[in-house]
């Protein structure tokens, strides 16, 4: 494992968010708000005080980081890999790539032969360019789907 980007020249280069930043409506807060306000109530009522703090805690959390403005990621690629924010990984050490076309983006997704995975928007980068260049240096997992975890987040806009 080569944990150095190469010397050869990339092949291509972007920055763009790893995850979309959702818009929320005032009837989104108003109903996130109503939530953690029956489970607040309901952990008052069972005196269950740690799922108390925990709601609290969670909720303060969730609000710190959703607040922040997202910091862009740069992912560059080589012939013989590919970097995301410095960390470097050949293409030897991956089993695929699959493209996910969200409403309004388009989402890479590279997966490690260790079980990881790399998800980033393709930001200003053709998704066709990407599926054009890639076969050739990785397989396309073409029967790869978003994760039903990923996709309630997305729905819920978390």
């Amino acid at each position: 494992m080569n944990t150095k980007p190469p010397e050869e020249d990339r092949i291509l280069t972007w920055k763009a968010p790893e995850h979309l930043h959702h818009e929320r409506t005032r009837l989104w807060y108003i109903l996130a708000g109503l939530f953690v306000t029956m489970c607040i109530a309901y952990s008052v009522m069972t005196s269950a005080w740690t799922f108390t703090v925990l709601i609290v805690v969670l909720s303060v959390m969730y609000w710190k980081m959703h607040t922040k403005e997202l910091d862009l990621s740069t992912i560059e690629m080589w012939r013989s890999g590919f970097a995301l924010n410095d960390s470097y990984s050949e293409w030897s050490e991956c089993d695929g790539y699959w493209i996910l076309k969200c409403p309004g983006y388009y989402e890479l997704h590279i997966e490690k032969a260790n079980g990881t995975a790399v998800k980033i928007q393709t930001g200003e980068v053709d998704p066709y360019k990407l599926h054009d260049l890639l076969p050739h240096l990785l397989p396309q997992l073409s029967n790869r789907r978003e994760k039903v975890l990923d996709t309630i987040i997305r729905i819920c806009k978390l």
